[in-house]
This record gives C-alpha cells, structure tokens and sequence, in this order.
C-alpha cells in the first residue's frame, strides 16, 4: 500500500488541492448566509402569525355567534399594541355589501380605494364595493382583494428595514 501513494503523488495533490477549494467556497456561502439581515424574515413570519391569528379569533367569532365587526375589532387594536410602532397595518373586514378598513401607524400621505380618497385614520372606515373585489391603493401600490362570500378579513403591513420598505399580506 505504501508503493501505490508515492506513485500517485501528483493525483493527492489535486484531490486535496480540490477539497480545500471546496471547504472555502462552502465556508464564503455558509458565513454570507449567516450575515443576511433577519428583519424582512422577521416581518413575514409577523405575517404568517397575523394571518394564523386573525383566523383564529373569527372562528371564534362565529362558534360563539359573536359579532364579526366588534371581534374584529378588540383584535386589531390588540394586535396594534402588541405589533409595536414601527410597523404600517392596514386591516380590511368585510364582504360584498360593506367592508371596513382600519389604518395604524406612520400612514401612506394618500390611500385610495377604488380610485376614491377616504381619509383612513385609525377608526374604522365603512365603504360599500360595486364588485366583487376592492383595491386599495397605499404609496401608489395596488393591493387587490377578492371579496368572497362571507366574512373576509385581509390585512398589508408594512415596515421599513435598513432604507428598504418590506410589505406583506394575506
């Protein structure tokens, strides 16, 4: 065995110069991966968990033959605190007939829906869709939602992280 790894010296020297060069690249992917900012990570798993929440309490809502509107609306001013004030929530409840929208936080200068200014603040706002979808407009960027038959709760947050603005919605 001896005589085989003196006559392939230049072979181990590839394989092992090839090895090094892996273990270096892996080591740049691995170290650039772990540097990577977790805040707009932070804000989608922030999103999942108000999607996963709000259904929970509207189907608590309706097992418990609460009104949807005043659920709703003890969760929202809830979940605003618990949130924090760095964060844009925009909350949408409603169905084809009548939704409400609330807004919280440092707000758009113009939110339009339907193309309409209505003056968002953080009480409630009724609108009455000629659809079976509404569009909102915040900082000019459409957000569509299709009102389906029943109750639907949607919701935009928005936060800036290091100069760059992260929106999620269900």
């Amino acid at each position: 065995p001896a005589i085989f790894f003196t006559k392939n010296r230049r072979g181990q020297f590839y394989l092992i110069a090839a090895l090094v060069i892996i273990v270096l690249v892996t080591g740049f992917v691995v170290v650039s991966n772990y540097t990577r900012s977790r805040g707009s990570e932070k804000l989608y798993d922030f999103g999942e968990e108000l999607g996963i929440e709000s259904e929970n309490v509207l189907d608590y809502g309706t097992y418990n033959e609460l009104d949807a509107e005043v659920v709703i609306e003890q969760f929202i001013k809830d979940y605003v605190a618990y949130a924090g004030e760095d964060k844009d929530l925009y909350f949408i409840l409603g169905n084809k007939d009548t939704i409400k929208i609330w807004a919280y936080g440092d707000l758009a200068e113009e939110i339009l829906i339907d193309d309409k200014d209505l003056g968002l603040g953080e009480t409630g706002v009724t609108y009455y869709p000629s659809g079976d979808k509404v569009v909102i407009t915040i900082n000019d960027i459409d957000y569509e939602f299709k009102l389906k038959k029943g109750e639907n709760f949607y919701f935009v947050v928005s936060q800036e992280i290091e100069g760059e603005k992260y929106v999620v919605r269900n």
